[in-house]
């Protein structure tokens, strides 16, 4: 510019403007493992803005904020135990991490909204502009933490000798954990060795022989339960079964060899010694000797 000869030059500022708002996806899906923080998105976390990425006019400082860069996450939702925080102001990458620990016993899933901020048109940021809401919900990932635990610690069955059974009696086991992968009791054990007795997955003991009253009345068996992840339970039951003669027409209660020793005085030969009719009720003609 010339004025009287002589030549001036003027400087001109152009403001820039923030003309637009950042923009994201409209809603995200993710996954966060509990007892840890950080949320994996599909797909991630990006908000982009069509500003020039230019800065503030005579701004010098270090933390210097430009326009069309992503200054901020926003997250509504009173329950949502989540926080996005900014990981590249020009890319605008962003990262979704909870508050402390989760715990997927208490909340299995979590739905909320998220808003992306841009940097604003001054010094302080105002004047900022948001994207639209998103959705994002996000399931929380079962770890098998919780062993398998018995309704019981002691179960009672019994059997009629000579006879084998599809299922005595049924045991059952309960997981806390909150996925079916690992909520749910996948196999029961015998743990006892050498036993007439086996166990199918629904916890249902059944003998894999006829019992005798007379040989042994009475077994003693530990059963352990397994969670499909594999975990054993910490406790085992312990299971009862009793064997119940079944009725034997005849003389019941004498025996061929009795011992005697001279000089003891009179003994009643077969003291228990009856009639066993197995009519009606099973009750017995007794006489003793």
């Amino acid at each position: 510019l010339y004025i009287g000869g002589a030549k001036y030059f003027i400087a001109l500022s152009i403001a820039h403007l923030n003309k637009h708002k950042p923009w994201i996806e409209s809603s995200y899906h993710g996954v966060i493992t509990e007892n840890t923080d950080v949320v994996l998105l599909d797909p991630p976390l990006v908000a982009l803005d069509k500003d020039a990425p230019v800065p503030y006019a005579g701004k010098k400082a270090r933390n210097e904020r430009f326009i069309g860069e992503i200054c901020g996450f926003h997250v509504q939702g009173l329950s949502a135990p989540f926080e996005a925080v900014v990981l590249n102001r020009t890319s605008g990458e962003g990262r979704l991490r909870a508050h402390g620990p989760i715990d997927c016993e208490r909340q299995r899933e979590f739905t909320f909204i998220i808003q992306a901020r841009d940097c604003g048109t001054g010094p302080e940021g105002h004047g900022e502009k948001r994207s639209h809401k998103a959705v994002v919900h996000v399931q929380v990932g079962d770890v098998n933490e919780f062993s398998p635990v018995f309704g019981q610690l002691e179960y009672h069955g019994s059997v009629t000798e000579g006879k084998v059974y599809d299922s005595i009696l049924q045991v059952q086991a309960s997981d806390q954990d909150c996925s079916p992968q690992y909520s749910q009791i996948c196999n029961y054990q015998i743990t006892s060795q050498d036993t007439a007795f086996a166990i199918d997955r629904n916890g249902n003991i059944r003998n894999t022989e006829s019992l005798s009253f007379d040989k042994e009345s009475h077994y003693k068996i530990h059963v352990t339960a397994f969670d499909c992840g594999q975990k054993r339970a910490a406790q085992d039951a312990v299971v009862h079964i009793h064997v119940k003669p079944i009725c034997k027409p005849g003389w019941q209660g004498w025996s061929k060899l009795i011992d005697y020793e001279p000089g003891t005085g009179s003994k009643p030969l077969f003291p228990k010694m009856h009639l066993e009719t197995c009519v009606g009720s099973h009750e017995s003609c007794e006489r003793d000797w």
